[in-house]
């Protein structure tokens, strides 16, 4: 036999046994820190399911999202990123608020109009409702009187 046929024998048997050798040990997927952020905080998913699809372990997506940014330093900078780069800033939300609230005032046949109400009265510039720890207070002073000292009390800061 020659080298050649030596050399076709040897990587012919390699490729058979390659063949036949079972399968390597899939690869853990690396988790997708960016993806389960956005499936989050952009598209208002659940936790659970977006964990699954961004490549988490079952037993950590059941754990939630306060235990996977507690252990992953990653997953936190991931969800900081998304919630930055936002389009809605929280300043502007107030007036887009308070725009659909004075609309469901208006209606008169609304079905959230009492809710409407409830929540106009809460605003801060109306308050119209007294809440409870201020109304606990008011008894509590009125309730206070001045206790009359009698003539024969003993002034005991005198000396």
């Amino acid at each position: 036999m020659t080298d050649e046929t030596l050399k076709d024998d040897a990587s012919k048997a390699s490729r058979d046994s390659a063949s036949t050798s079972p399968s390597p040990l899939p690869t853990p997927k690396t988790p997708d820190y960016a993806l389960l952020a956005r499936l989050v905080i952009r598209e208002g998913k659940q936790f659970y399911a977006s964990a699954l699809t961004a490549g988490y372990s079952e037993s950590v997506a059941r754990r939630g999202m306060r235990a996977c940014m507690e252990d992953s330093k990653p997953m936190t900078e991931a969800v900081k990123r998304e919630s930055e780069s936002f389009p809605i800033k929280v300043d502007s939300l107030r007036p887009m608020a308070l725009k659909r609230l004075y609309f469901e005032l208006l209606d008169p046949m609304s079905s959230n109009g009492m809710k409407a109400v409830e929540l106009t009265g809460r605003l801060k510039e109306l308050d119209m409702f007294v809440r409870n720890s201020e109304t606990n207070i008011g008894i509590l002073i009125g309730m206070h009187d001045t206790p009359s000292t009698p003539d024969d009390a003993i002034d005991i800061t005198q000396e």
